[in-house]
């Protein structure tokens, strides 16, 4: 998932380019932001098979419109009196802690759940690429050499590791990595939870199915992040919790000190520490086989809801962006995929 911060995408496909097995991908990059410095990057990408795709509803689309920041809208911090006396658009729709709905932090969840669908019941379903997994990356992830081949290890042993997990981590956030070498070919079962396993995560349609069919809660859940609405519907709405094979040495490392919270930061410093921490292993990755050191079956309590979420044009639109229009209809995409889809030999598919 793709938005503006080039310095960190450069940083993303350079370390695509050097994993082993990115000539067997399909890297799909979903934009919400138009910018012909990316979109040139994007282009000479010539190691993989590549699409792009763009969120419709973007802000830079709908600057002071919904679902924009419309100069309407009730501020953000505005009391329930000020609202009510203001007569802003949405001044009887504040989130549940009175505050009302931001832009820029409401596009993040509508660009992730939007991105979702298109994948998997629009381009997946088109091209008839059904048992694939589907990695999730972010513009600001940093992925080791080794990614790929540990990924093809979990798939082709999930049976024996763990048959009922649905999700796959690729990545966590190591506090310190004094045990990172010791660590490089072990697994941990963990039931999921979104601040521990949501970078480097991989699902597949099986498992989307099931998160599709709680469309309503995620939509409507009072949190602006698609993680923590990720995890109430796998607390509140799945069959069973959504249960996670992870790995103890994150093969998927964020290296995003600049973002929407953090705004001083140097872009390289992260780059450059996960370049070392890598090179320093070279001769430990690819391991031949992974074991399952742990098996967790505590789940960690979930925090209240972050709220931002509480408007319901969000909720409508949120709802609206689960629909996907028949990509038959696009000449775009017959004209420039269909001839070539079929080089894709191995089940792995990136919308970054």
């Amino acid at each position: 998932m793709v938005h503006n911060r080039i310095e960190y995408l450069k940083e993303l496909i350079s370390t695509l380019r050097d994993a082993r097995y990115i000539e067997t991908t399909f890297l799909i990059f979903s934009h919400d932001y138009s910018s012909a410095a990316i979109n040139k990057l994007i282009k000479g990408i010539d190691f993989c098979l590549v699409m792009q795709i763009f969120y419709p509803y973007n802000i830079q689309l709908f600057p002071d419109v919904f679902p924009g920041q419309d100069p309407l809208d009730c501020p953000e911090k505005a009391t329930k009196q000020e609202a009510a006396f203001l007569k802003c658009n949405n001044w009887r729709n504040p989130d549940k802690y009175g505050h009302f709905r931001v832009a820029k932090l409401t596009q993040i969840k509508h660009h992730w759940w939007w991105k979702m669908n298109y994948v998997f019941d629009g381009i997946l379903k088109q091209y008839v690429l059904t048992k694939v997994w589907v990695i999730l990356l972010e513009e600001d992830h940093y992925v080791s050499p080794d990614f790929l081949h540990i990924m093809r290890l979990i798939v082709d042993n999930k049976s024996n590791f763990c048959s009922e997990c649905q999700v796959i981590s690729l990545g966590s956030y190591l506090k310190q990595y004094s045990n990172f070498k010791t660590d490089l070919n072990r697994l941990g079962i963990h039931p999921w939870f979104s601040s521990k396993h949501n970078m480097g995560m991989a699902i597949n349609a099986d498992t989307w199915e099931l998160i599709k069919n709680c469309t309503e809660l995620f939509c409507k859940y009072d949190d602006y992040n698609w993680d923590w609405s990720l995890l109430h519907v796998s607390m509140k709405c799945l069959p069973t919790k959504l249960k996670v094979i992870t790995v103890k040495a994150p093969r998927v490392i964020h290296i995003g000190d600049c973002g929407v919270h953090t705004h001083r930061c140097a872009v390289h410093n992260a780059a450059a520490m996960a370049a070392e921490l890598f090179s320093s292993l070279a001769d430990s990755l690819f391991p031949e086989k992974m074991i399952v050191a742990e098996n967790l079956r505590r789940t960690l309590k979930p925090s209240r809801e972050n709220g931002g979420w509480g408007d319901i044009r969000d909720h409508e639109l949120c709802l609206n962006n689960s629909h996907v229009p028949n990509l038959a209809a696009y000449d775009f995409y017959l004209n420039t995929l269909a001839g070539n889809y079929t080089h894709i030999n191995h089940p792995f598919i990136f919308p970054v």
